[in-house]
């Protein structure tokens, strides 16, 4: 039998290796799940229900159409980091290939769908009084933004 020899010095470089790696970890998860304050009110005359919270800092609001049946509406979120999410409001439901979709709720008594990937998007729809449907844009996985994330955001919609 062959005896490996460990030194002290080598015990604690990977006790302080180990460590590092567990903290970066969860500071990394802590700082992925954080909803942010979406600062933005509407211009327009109709009642639709905006986020009040996103899942980036700093998101803008850059684009708000109004269909001409006054019965959808589109808006397009971005931050400097180009972090992309549409939210698309309409009164017809939005079509996805069933066996893509799994049901979740939202809030107390609410359910809606979520597509984990939709050709490198991820998109969560549901009814309230009328269809929403937010998109995800993923710049490297649709994993950065967390079911979780845009289900909480879906809930803070006013």
């Amino acid at each position: 039998m062959v005896g490996i020899k460990v030194t002290r010095l080598q015990i604690i470089v990977s006790v302080l290796l180990f460590a590092s790696v567990v903290t970066i970890g969860f500071v990394w998860t802590e700082h992925r799940g954080r909803m942010h304050d979406l600062q933005y009110t509407s211009k327009s005359n109709h009642e639709f229900k905006f986020p009040s919270q996103v899942p980036f800092a700093e998101m803008i609001v850059t684009d708000f159409s109004v269909g001409e049946n006054q019965q959808t509406a589109a808006i397009s979120l971005l931050n400097a980091d180009k972090n992309m999410m549409d939210i698309r409001i309409t009164s017809s439901k939005p079509e996805y290939e069933s066996e893509k979709t799994k049901r979740v709720k939202i809030g107390e008594d609410m359910y809606g769908e979520f597509i984990p990937n939709d050709s490198g998007r991820r998109v969560l729809t549901w009814k309230d009084d009328l269809y929403y449907e937010v998109i995800y844009y993923a710049k490297l996985t649709p994993k950065e933004v967390s079911k979780t994330q845009m289900v909480q955001m879906a809930e803070s919609f006013q």
